[in-house]
């Protein structure tokens, strides 16, 4: 495929990506102003939000933080310099960000899953996570883990990764065991009807 424009335009430096909706329990907050202190002390790095705004349907009173979160991204003087924020992306865009990133950031304060955790070892991605339990069963050992919700916590955590990606030390995402769309469901196939599932379902 083409290279996309919206990557191409994607600086020097790491970059480093957060996948998902916009909404209040994804950490972007945080992330931007973990990103503001690094730029401030002069790290050449770049955040990297690729996701829509979430909630649009309801009323601004009912949205929580996201109104201020869009509005933040929107007038932020590094927009288009070192603050990128992509919405509307297909996945063959995507799979070039994720070739572009050099790590994933998952300030996320609670998921059910973590299915940017598992997309980004697809693709060979280090990933930086909040230390939540969901995260540390999908990944283990696999990705670098933060604590705290401040911005001071995670400007820290990005910087350390830094110093161990550096010396080639930090964990690798490609250790991380992940099932298919099809393996859950072959699995779900033997749970429910008892049977050998490749009767059901053949491979190819």
């Amino acid at each position: 495929a083409a290279p996309d424009p919206r990557v191409a335009q994607l600086g020097a430096g790491p970059s480093f990506l957060m996948v998902g909706t916009i909404e209040p329990r994804k950490g972007h907050l945080q992330a931007l102003d973990a990103f503001e202190q690094l730029w401030r002390e002069g790290a050449q790095v770049n955040l990297v939000i690729v996701g829509n705004e979430g909630w649009k349907p309801l009323a601004d009173a009912e949205r929580r933080t996201i109104p201020r979160i869009t509005a933040r991204l929107r007038k932020h003087p590094e927009l288009g310099r070192r603050l990128f924020w992509l919405a509307g992306v297909d996945d063959a865009c995507l799979a070039q960000v994720y070739a572009a990133s050099a790590c994933l950031l998952c300030p996320s304060e609670g998921e059910g899953f973590g299915l940017p955790l598992i997309e980004a070892a697809s693709h060979g991605l280090p990933v930086i996570a909040r230390d939540l339990p969901v995260f540390r069963e999908v990944a283990g050992e696999h990705a670098f883990y933060f604590g705290g919700l401040g911005g001071a916590e995670l400007a820290g955590a990005v910087r350390a990764w830094l110093d161990l990606h550096a010396r080639g030390a930090h964990p690798a995402s490609t250790g991380m065991q992940w099932c298919t769309w099809r393996d859950n469901a072959l699995e779900l196939l033997t749970v429910l009807d008892g049977q050998r599932p490749e009767r059901l379902w053949p491979a190819g």
